[in-house]
């Protein structure tokens, strides 16, 4: 009886650790895919250009750190990044959108740290040492380590605040649409290569599918931003919520459609 009640108690102890393996896998947090760099092409004149601008002071370039290191120094990657990796950045905003920020950083980029850069800027056009720092940016198409993917798919449009969504839109959306969204705002002059910011308050939208919700379009749009244009993602930016509220503003401000 001894001898079965040790091999009864052995078989619940198998069964309990199973168990307790099980429930862990079952708790434990989804591993994130394996990071795989992908080959990022290096203009040494134009990253010149990138590292004499001072760039590396706040930025760094994942996806090009052995390359900068070895031509530049060991500061050229980023001596103490506080703004963003700029690995994958060549994907993200219109060579006009990268003027403007040049320009009024905090006004692209609401709460922006970085001083303007208004030596690399001739009037509104980039000075042709301006156009290299713009042109080293936009092959930086291969994504770094920490970069998020960009957003693609088509959303649907949470219940949105309007009223906390016009002090959103005057903190992040006025340096270009203006205050008014009426297009107007203090950046819209740089945009002459690309189409100009929206004028919103005027029923100018764009890209707006006829069978999708007038809120769902504008949710992905400020979401996703339009490839090709001034107009970027504010996915890694703004919480869902706070997108929905800006959304709710632009319907509520925007003529009936």
């Amino acid at each position: 009886n001894d001898a079965m009640t040790q091999k009864q108690v052995s078989i619940a102890l198998v069964a309990l650790a199973g168990l307790i393996t099980v429930a862990g896998l079952l708790a434990a947090p989804a591993t994130e895919p394996e990071f795989m760099p992908q080959p990022q092409p290096f203009d040494k004149a134009l990253a010149q250009a990138y590292v004499e601008a001072g760039c590396w002071h706040c930025h760094s370039v994942s996806s090009l750190e052995s390359e900068l290191r070895e031509h530049f120094g060991e500061q050229a990657p980023g001596i103490r990044p506080t703004g963003p990796d700029l690995a994958g950045v060549g994907l993200r905003y219109h060579p006009d959108w990268h003027t403007a920020h040049f320009w009024q950083p905090d006004a692209a980029y609401a709460g922006s740290q970085m001083p303007a850069h208004r030596d690399l800027l001739d009037g509104e056009r980039l000075t042709p040492r301006g156009r290299q720092v713009v042109d080293f940016m936009l092959t930086l198409k291969a994504p770094g380590r920490h970069v998020k993917a960009w957003p693609e798919a088509r959303l649907t449009a949470p219940v949105g605040d309007a009223k906390r969504g016009k002090g959103l839109f005057a903190r992040e959306c006025a340096g270009c649409h203006g205050v008014d969204a009426d297009g107007n705002g203090v950046l819209a002059r740089f945009f002459v290569a690309t189409r100009k910011p929206a004028a919103l308050s005027k029923g100018e939208f764009v890209f707006m599918p006829h069978n999708e919700a007038p809120a769902d379009a504008i949710f992905t749009h400020i979401t996703n931003g339009l490839p090709g244009t001034g107009m970027p993602a504010f996915a890694h930016r703004l919480g869902e919520q706070e997108r929905a509220d800006i959304t709710a503003w632009v319907v509520k401000i925007a003529p009936a459609r």
